[in-house]
């Protein structure tokens, strides 16, 4: 009767226990978004590792599980030498040896074709390949309750995967995203740990077909009727100037190719924010049937995305990074006055008097490319909020379904790594 007794008390801890899994917004993203962007700032750019780093920390912290945060404990230390040993054992020689053989060969010819070929294959498998080590990197990094995360598996087998069903793309006018998606996901999941404990996937892309049909011929639709805008508006433009917009040998003249470029750019906007709201509804189905998909110990996950809920973020998103557009862009022009006003009350005289008559010229010299700088930052500079905005929205639409036996995991024995994320920072492919 004990020994029954005992048993019985035993079987629910063996069986393991439930997971909860909620989202805790982080504070203070908006500053550290200012902090982040000036220090980038003042660093040309350097500081974004550690700025990556600061952010990551952050949003893993807002997970939780059984109320039990996430951690990050990867450094800006290790993505910035990750970077610079890429930069300098990868790229620098690849790029050296393009020029050499430019150089050594006349322009067109079939060594310089074939080399520049071979160049952008070698590209396009490498960021398959950091895409997978990315990934490999951010899980070693990640752990809960002192249990660490990892990957297992070959990245250039996930990086050849990534490259040959690229090419296939264009073939199969987009047919194949469906599969080529399940199939880079389960290569991932199938090979992801938690301690010494395998995720798994188990699914086909079949059910994602249909969403995905529907998709596509709103892309298409959204295609032609762009393509025919587009030419409208360079119609319209060219019979409005007429030959007045050529210049002698028939190109067009700068201010006409400007025109036509500002008239297309809001069709260009259009098209894109009618991308978002077709395709949104498609992302949601594939994040949520990828959720369904995957399985850990005798849990199951779950997502309850919707179309509406993710063309939200993203509308909003899109909103939040150009005011931080507009706010820079405010605050450039008012210190640029101010400035100019101040040399001016200095030293009492106009500043054509001072600089000469080609000031304007001299000062946009200087100038301009450091505004092109920061104008680029500035579409960074609230980027910490949307990621914690859009993460939010996926972990708030995530749970976990079943018993996992957490007394039963141990540590991971994947082997630690010193660098990180070299490929995927140098081809700009990481997510955070």
């Amino acid at each position: 009767m004990d020994s029954m007794a005992n048993e019985e008390l035993t079987a629910p801890a063996a069986a393991g226990r439930s997971l909860e899994l909620s989202w805790l917004p982080p504070i203070g993203m908006i500053g550290l978004s200012f902090a982040n962007f000036v220090y980038r700032l003042m660093t040309l750019g350097i500081y974004d590792f550690w700025a990556r780093t600061e952010v990551r920390k952050r949003l893993w912290s807002a997970i939780r599980l059984n109320g039990e945060p996430l951690a990050y404990t990867g450094t800006g230390k290790e993505l910035f030498l990750g970077f610079i040993i890429v930069f300098g054992v990868i790229l620098l020689p690849m790029l050296l040896f393009m020029v050499a053989v430019a150089i050594a060969f006349a322009p067109g010819s079939q060594i310089v074709e074939l080399v520049s070929l071979a160049f952008y294959v070698a590209i396009f498998l490498l960021i398959g390949v950091g895409i997978y080590r990315a990934q490999r990197y951010r899980l070693l990094r990640t752990n809960w309750r002192g249990i660490r995360g990892s990957l297992a598996g070959n990245s250039w087998n996930y990086g050849w995967t990534y490259f040959w069903t690229i090419l296939l793309i264009p073939i199969t006018l987009g047919w194949i995203i469906p599969w080529r998606t399940t199939k880079l996901q389960s290569m991932i999941t199938n090979h992801a740990m938690f301690g010494d404990r395998t995720f798994s996937f188990k699914g086909d892309s079949g059910p994602l077909y249909v969403p995905f049909a529907i998709m596509w011929c709103g892309v298409c639709a959204i295609l032609i009727a762009g393509i025919l805008a587009i030419g409208a508006v360079m119609a319209s433009l060219h019979s409005s100037f007429g030959p007045d917009g050529l210049t002698p040998d028939g190109q067009l003249k700068p201010e006409v190719a400007q025109m036509i470029t500002l008239g297309v750019l809001p069709v260009i906007a259009v098209a894109y924010l009618l991308y978002l709201l077709i395709s949104a509804w498609y992302r949601a189905r594939t994040i949520n049937y990828f959720a369904g998909c995957t399985h850990f110990e005798g849990a199951q996950f779950k997502g309850t995305a919707t179309g509406a809920g993710l063309l939200w973020i993203d509308m909003t998103n899109i909103l939040i990074l150009m005011a931080g557009v507009l706010i820079l862009m405010i605050f450039v022009i008012l210190l640029i006055s101010l400035i100019a006003t101040a040399a001016v009350s200095l030293v009492g005289q106009p500043l054509a008097s001072i600089l000469g008559p080609d000031f304007r010229t001299q000062i946009a010299a200087i100038s301009v490319p450091i505004l092109i700088f920061i104008l680029a930052l500035s579409f960074t500079l609230f980027l910490p909020v949307t990621q914690a905005r859009s993460m939010g929205y996926l972990i708030s639409h995530l749970s976990i379904n079943g018993p996992v036996p957490l007394d039963q995991i141990a540590q991971s024995e994947a082997a630690q790594v010193s660098t990180g994320e070299g490929l995927a920072q140098a081809f700009d492919v990481d997510a955070f």
